[in-house]
């Protein structure tokens, strides 16, 4: 599809951005305005999950046409995310979800933020099941997480998951950095 091609690179991405945000933004305008203000943070989080996924769910079009090919996983997360979003949305409007508190900690989000850029620079370098390992450890320490044995444990766990749930048994190419020829 040329207009897949067209928003995915270039001054099509660009304006299909700027489209995205400036409807994000009217959203967030008229929600604070409105009478479901207390519930912005739910409303705007949702909707931009939503866009986002709808975005990348145009962009799997220009995947391979196979049976089980390289657009089967993404489809299937943005299918969940969709799903999800979709529900919060819905219970928001029914009056069923709490109204989202104040900002506690500013400083938390910047770092979390922070440690997420260095973990997508880092990526390439250090392979991914090592910057997984790292990035689920200081998440749940920048997070607080009270039992810190069971960390190292969690993450583990998860990087076990992934080379077998990814990389074996789906055959999805993983970054591997440094570790190119041990696997």
């Amino acid at each position: 599809m040329w207009s897949v091609k067209f928003f995915s690179e270039g001054m099509g991405l660009l304006w299909l951005t700027i489209g995205v945000l400036a409807i994000l933004l009217a959203l967030g305008l008229a929600v604070r305005f409105s009478r479901m203000r207390p519930y912005l943070g739910n409303i705007l989080v949702s909707c931009s999950l939503v866009a986002v996924s709808l975005v990348f769910l145009i962009l799997t079009f220009d995947f391979p046409a196979e049976e089980a090919g390289p657009s089967v996983i993404p489809r299937l997360y943005i299918g969940l995310i969709l799903l999800l979003s979709g529900v919060v949305l819905v219970q928001t409007f029914r009056g069923r979800e709490p109204a989202v508190p104040g900002l506690r900690q500013p400083a938390l989000l910047a770092r979390v933020m922070a440690v997420l850029i260095v973990y997508f620079l880092a990526l390439p370098f250090l392979g991914y099941f090592l910057c997984s390992f790292l990035l689920v450890v200081v998440l749940l320490q920048t997070l607080s997480y009270p039992r810190k044995g069971l960390i190292y444990l969690i993450a583990a766990g998860w990087v076990i998951f992934s080379y077998f749930a990814f990389y074996k048994l789906l055959y999805i190419q993983l970054p591997l950095g440094f570790f190119e020829g041990l696997f």
